[in-house]
């Protein structure tokens, strides 16, 4: 029995594909229940028919039984359901009343015209728009043509069926159809309630899971308040940030105690690697009512350190006013422990293991200085397409690891996966020979390698572009490179300005690979100018000068260098030479220095570190003095202002250089905190000709004095100037009269 319903089962769903909405699939089974139910009564009436010598009655139910097969045949083959609607409605609406009349009519075989009230029914599931009335409409009609013939029939027809049969059929046909019917019905209420049932269910979960979502949202506080409890470090403090309130995890975390955390500040659990700017932005914030959020590492009682990522808001009351913080933290040491994990699965590439691009792209900011050989196999895709995407990724594999070999031996190396095809090589090598030697012994290396996959033996050629400019420029530079390389047919091109400017610029090309080359090769030097006391001769000062020395040993003056070093991005690094060669060469000695800094220099970060780390590293900062450069423009006083205050902390002193053009620079004097004025030279130089300079200098003498500032007249070429300079009251002479710049100290 459960072998007759898996047939039936899979009958009714002969139609229905995976895209079929749910009453679509309705529709499709209740229309192939019409021939499942009607088709084998027929094909049985047919036989007992045909068996009683009515072959004209006979054939007409086993037409409808052939038909319903192929209609049954066309749903299965196309899933579509016009065809089968349309033809079983006509067939089972007209065969019945044909197979009626060919029996006699009415009173022969009333009983056969119940199978056509299947047309109505099934149209009343199919149509829509009341379009089933017109099947019901053409029914009755049926019906009424029948009565109208029936007389007729009953004379040319006679009557060839047993009494006994008659009654037979009648009882069977008519409990046999409206069984079906019933069925018919019954199985489609039955599913389309189940459909119902199941959108009800589909509401209803949507329903409850939108009342979970606000049952969660109702009662988020009393969760929140449970997080607080159990897992999460909660303070209260108030406006002076004396702690007021903590909770059982902070002491917890912390190993401290109640008395030893309530009526103190958050130093209590402060770790010294914390930066001062860090609490100094976040007090700014919260005193602005803002909400601070960061990470802080903190310190436990025991000296061990923990992370916390930290919400700090402030509390107002009805005025507006805030009343005290409150902080909430979530302790993170974990997540930060596991950093390195967390770490690989976004920097490493899934197939070769290698680092990928934003590795690449990690170090290229994080590391100072580097070059970069970007590889790019040639053709790599014909492979691809010869042997397939496996067997290419299998070569890439082996590809990767003949590079890992090579690089294990350079341990100044990183090797990367920068895309398909694409490998990138950085070093710390920036030495250009170097380089260049040690690019043509990488492009041996791989033009020598076979690679086995299978019994495939595949030799692969490279490009090579090779890139030493700035790190921002270091991938795209190496781009250029393999895309100039490969136009001129070579595997392997350095990448020079050459590539990427006109002809125009070619001076400059030329003296950004002198400046480069120059501090390479350590030949950017520091020249010493005597600055002369006017009242005590034999008491000196230098300022040093930066000078680039040719490779045929020509002394190259700053003019000619320094804008096309700014220009190179190369500035920051002659200041640092300056500054690290000024310090070293007055270590030893008792002798007062300056050295130029511009406005630029003390707003780089960088740069301003490392000015105070080279002041913390020698123990002479009393005897330092730093000279801002008053070309460039002042416009962030305030970051101006704070480093002057720090240098001074030190005992550095400040000095104005090219002071003169502008009355603006008088307001600087005052906010600047300056020790020493340097007089334009171009003033200094036309003093004893030209009575405005001659007036100039005497006011700016004055003003200094009333602001105890001492002056300095630079570019003193003759006796006459200094001798008017003195009689000015100018503290202080520098220039060629006294001494040219000098490669050493006396």
């Amino acid at each position: 029995m459960s072998y007759i319903k898996k047939i039936i089962f899979n009958i009714l769903r002969l139609g229905i594909s995976s895209n079929d909405s749910e009453e679509l699939q309705l529709q499709k089974i209740s229309i192939s229940m019409v021939p499942l139910i009607i088709g084998p009564v027929g094909f049985i009436w047919s036989i007992i028919y045909y068996s009683l010598g009515n072959f004209i009655s006979a054939s007409i139910p086993m037409f409808y039984t052939f038909a319903s097969i192929i209609t049954l045949i066309h749903l299965h083959k196309t899933k579509k359901i016009t065809f089968i609607v349309q033809t079983q409605m006509y067939l089972i609406l007209i065969l019945p009343f044909m197979l009626m009349w060919s029996l006699g009519g009415f009173s022969q075989s009333s009983f056969i015209f119940i199978w056509a009230f299947f047309a109505p029914i099934t149209a009343l599931i199919h149509e829509k728009n009341q379009k089933y009335l017109y099947w019901l409409y053409a029914f009755t009609s049926l019906v009424i043509i029948s009565a109208i013939l029936d007389s007729y029939l009953m004379q040319k027809i006679s009557n060839t069926l047993p009494e006994i049969a008659i009654e037979i059929f009648y009882i069977l046909n008519i409990s046999v159809a409206l069984s079906g019917i019933y069925f018919l019905l019954r199985y489609f209420l039955h599913e389309k309630d189940k459909n119902s049932d199941a959108q009800l269910r589909i509401q209803n979960n949507a329903l409850l899971k939108k009342s979970i979502e606000l049952q969660d949202n109702i009662s988020f506080l009393e969760s929140y308040k449970a997080n607080i409890d159990n897992s999460l470090i909660v303070t209260r403090t108030d406006t002076k940030g004396i702690i007021t309130f903590a909770n059982e995890n902070f002491y917890k975390t912390s190993g401290y105690s109640k008395d030893e955390v309530i009526g103190k500040r958050h130093n209590i659990v402060r770790h010294p690697d914390n930066t001062k700017e860090l609490f100094a932005q976040l007090w700014e914030r919260i005193l602005n009512k803002k909400v601070w959020n960061g990470t802080i590492k903190n310190l436990k009682k025991d000296g061990t350190a923990y992370w916390v990522d930290a919400t700090i808001s402030p509390i107002l009351n009805k005025n507006n006013e805030i009343v005290e913080f409150i902080a909430i933290r979530h302790n993170i040491t974990k997540i930060m422990l596991h950093q390195d994990e967390l770490t690989n699965l976004l920097y490493i590439d899934s197939l070769t293991s290698l680092q990928n691009r934003n590795a690449l792209l990690r170090d290229i900011k994080t590391t100072k200085k580097l070059s970069c050989m970007l590889i790019n196999i040639d053709s790599f895709s014909h492979v691809n397409n010869l042997y397939g995407e496996s067997f290419g990724n299998q070569v890439l594999s082996l590809f990767s690891q003949y590079l890992k070999d090579y690089v294990e031996e350079n341990c100044k190396s990183h090797l990367y996966r920068l895309s398909g095809d694409e490998f990138v090589l950085t070093s710390t090598l920036v030495d250009t020979d170097k380089l260049k030697s040690a690019a043509k012994r990488f492009l041996a290396y791989i033009n020598d390698l076979k690679i086995n996959v299978g019994e495939q033996e595949i030799s692969l050629s490279v490009t090579i572009g090779v890139s030493c400019q700035e790190n921002a420029q270091l991938l795209t530079t190496a781009e250029m490179a393999v895309t100039a390389a490969r136009k001129e047919h070579k595997s392997l091109k350095f990448y020079t300005d050459a590539l990427s400017l006109s002809d125009e610029y070619e001076n400059n090309i030329k003296w950004i690979k002198k400046i480069k080359d120059a501090i390479l090769e350590n030949r950017i030097k520091m020249y010493f100018q005597p600055i002369i006391d006017n009242n005590d001769s034999t008491h000196r000062k230098y300022e040093t000068l930066i000078r680039l020395i040719d490779r045929d040993g020509k002394v190259i003056s700053p003019s000619h260098f320094l804008e096309i070093a700014k220009q190179a991005k190369l500035y920051k690094a002659l200041t640092k030479i300056v500054l690290k060669e000024s310090f070293e060469a007055f270590k030893d000695n008792d002798y007062d220095f300056s050295i130029n800094i511009t406005i630029d220099d003390i707003l780089d970060v960088d740069m301003r570190e490392c000015i105070i780390r080279t002041i913390e590293k020698y123990n002479i900062s009393d005897r330092v003095i730093f000279e801002l450069v008053e070309s460039e423009s002042i416009e962030n006083f305030d970051e101006i202002e704070k480093f002057i205050t720090k240098v001074k902390s030190y005992g550095c002193r400040i000095s104005i250089d090219d002071f003169g053009t502008g009355y603006s620079n008088f307001e600087h004097l005052m906010r600047l905190q300056v020790d020493f004025i340097k007089i334009d030279g171009s003033i200094i130089k036309e003093i004893t000709k030209d009575k405005r300079s001659e007036l100039i200098t005497s006011v700016i003498v004055a003003f200094a004095k009333e602001m105890n500032i001492e002056t300095i007249g630079e570019y003193v070429e003759t006796k006459e100037i200094n001798d008017k300079l003195i009689a000015l009251g100018v503290d202080k002479s520098q220039g060629y009269y006294f001494d040219k710049p000098l490669e050493k100290l006396d």
